[in-house]
């Protein structure tokens, strides 16, 4: 009975030392793959900022506040289209990760905010603490008021989600006089 139970303690510290090694392994591999953030004091110059949405354009990019910590890119984009902008995602891409700062005016439903009216210049800031270094900023999606959608549709999608689990939130605090 004793041979029985060491072979189970041996058997059970195997299968431990194999986890504890398989965990080191993945932990590892993530922390290898998690893209490097600016270090926004150390930025010098502005990132790439491109538009992939047709009728907006970004025509011009100034870095604020270079080499400290609140290190931020102020973006102009002009609206040349009929329709205003309700909606829009600035994106960034780092091997299979991606972030973004969405601005989306129908948040609040019932409540529609422009973000730009039609044929209009608007600034947008990007704080650079959040965007990996030498990544290129995309313009990436756009809802209109008239109701057309463009861009990459992971990041409409995500807008949705966010603006749909909100209104969710608002309404039942009203139902609650309130309370969460």
């Amino acid at each position: 009975m004793k041979t029985q139970s060491n072979k189970r303690v041996l058997a059970l510290t195997v299968l431990l030392c194999m986890a504890s090694v398989a965990g080191a392994v993945v932990y590892s591999r993530n922390f290898q793959q998690q893209p490097k953030l600016s270090q926004p004091a150390s930025v010098k110059e502005a990132p790439r900022v491109v538009s992939n949405i047709q009728g907006l354009q970004v025509t011009e990019v100034r870095l604020v506040n270079p080499g400290t910590a609140q290190a931020a890119i102020e973006v102009d984009v002009t609206n040349n289209r009929d329709a205003a902008v309700m909606g829009l995602d600035f994106i960034w891409k780092h091997n299979q990760d991606s972030g973004g700062i969405a601005i989306d005016g129908l948040l609040e439903e019932g409540n529609p905010r422009v973000v730009i009216p039609p044929h209009t210049l608007k600034t947008f800031t990007v704080f650079l603490g959040e965007v990996p270094q030498n990544e290129t900023v995309l313009l990436g999606s756009a809802i209109f008021a008239d109701g057309k959608e463009e861009g990459d549709k992971r990041s409409l999608e995500g807008m949705k989600q966010v603006r749909t689990q909100h209104q969710l939130k608002k309404k039942a605090q009203k139902e609650n006089g309130g309370r969460q």
